[in-house]
């Protein structure tokens, strides 16, 4: 009875947590794509393709829902992130070292777009959503502002932005064309692949020329 009353206990825990993460990706794409103000909880539930009694016993609210989308974005970049910028603080090279964060940096916004349209989104509000997003988000800034600074000296190209400037660079470089895909067709070719438009956006931050596309 009681190994029956365990296994049934960890069943429920596990289709719980199934359900959790399908409530959050089917939220993750309503609010990049609809924003927060225009999605309801009953079409996140509609998403999820659960009843909206189900999502309400998971989460309470639709700010509940958010915080926990918000949450697995910011885990997302920290998770890439922060390692990679541990090793750049212990190179020899700062320079090297800072590329290699901000090309991270790229890769992950390009491994999922709709976590950078979310971003985005919620940047254009002044509440408690975008005091959120900034205190966790920009918790990386002030490490990498650090080997921003090393760096600088070592790059002219780098020596026209403040960390400041310069993140909102690299932000405006990387996330506009994924935002809107219409106008990266517009503006390059509609073939080039990520890795292509990665390095043209090092190029343009860091100085380098480069022929061709």
């Amino acid at each position: 009875m009681t190994e029956n009353l365990k296994k049934r206990g960890k069943q429920s825990a596990e289709s719980a947590a199934q359900t959790r993460i399908a409530i959050i990706e089917a939220a993750t794409e309503c609010f990049a794509q609809q924003g927060y103000e225009a999605t309801s909880v009953r079409e996140i539930a509609q998403a999820a393709q659960l009843t909206h009694g189900t999502l309400r016993h998971h989460f309470g609210s639709k700010l509940d829902i958010w915080e926990a989308v918000a949450d697995t974005v910011l885990e997302h970049y920290q998770t890439r992130l922060l390692p990679t910028v541990v090793a750049a603080g212990q190179q020899q090279d700062p320079l090297h070292g800072f590329k290699q964060v901000v090309q991270t940096f790229i890769d992950v916004s390009y491994s999922n777009p709709l976590f950078a349209k979310l971003l985005m989104g919620e940047n254009h509000t002044d509440n408690a959503r975008s005091a959120y997003v900034k205190a966790n988000f920009l918790s990386l800034h002030g490490p990498i502002g650090i080997l921003f600074q090393r760096a600088q000296s070592q790059c002219e190209p780098l020596k026209q932005y403040t960390n400041d400037s310069f993140f909102m660079a690299l932000l405006s470089l990387t996330f506009f064309p994924l935002i809107l895909p219409g106008v990266r067709t517009l503006l390059t070719e509609a073939d080039v692949s990520p890795q292509q438009q990665t390095q043209r956006i090092m190029n343009i931050l860091f100085g380098a020329v480069q022929a061709g596309p």
